[in-house]
């Protein structure tokens, strides 16, 4: 009895709910078929009634060729609308574009012209300062090697007075 009660409140499979029913993609496949196929044998019949007994079709025909043009005329109207309200909806798009865009390209810019001056403010009053110090010292440890140096040289050069035998070492 436990095995029926999950089982019955279980979800149905993805695959027992498409197959339910047609899909949206499937009928609209099989409509445009159809359609087709309906547009195509109309055309042939009405080729092979042109050609066998022109006469007793040309009304017929006629009536099939006004409601054709009926039917462009139609579509063409529809057509034409819809490049309308296509060019209206691209025209607010630009105009929204325009408007949105413009606060935010002025906050960008705002922005970097912060940035750039924070990047001038560190770099003349933190930068700079400790590039001298460091070259300052870099100056004096330079220089104090150099002594440290020559007052080597001389205690050699005072100890070999001191001895003359020995041979110079640098």
């Amino acid at each position: 009895m436990a095995e029926t009660e999950t089982n019955s409140r279980a979800p149905a499979p993805a695959a027992a709910q498409a197959s339910s029913g047609p899909s949206i993609t499937r009928l609209i496949k099989l409509t445009a078929t159809l359609g087709i196929l309906i547009i195509l044998a109309l055309l042939g019949a009405a080729l092979v009634a042109a050609l066998t007994a022109a006469e007793t079709w040309a009304p017929l025909i006629q009536i099939f060729r006004d409601i054709f043009l009926l039917i462009l005329i139609l579509e063409s109207v529809l057509l034409i609308t819809a490049l309308a309200i296509l060019m209206l909806q691209a025209a607010g798009f630009l105009i929204m574009l325009k408007t949105e865009m413009k606060p935010i390209l002025d906050n960008a810019r705002e922005t970097t012209r912060l940035s750039k001056a924070t990047a001038q403010f560190i770099n003349s009053n933190a930068m700079d300062p400790l590039i001298q110090i460091k070259s300052f010292l870099s100056g004096l440890l330079a220089f104090l090697r150099e002594l440290i140096r020559i007052h080597s040289i001389m205690t050699v050069d005072e100890a070999r007075a001191d001895h003359p035998d020995e041979p110079r070492t640098p």
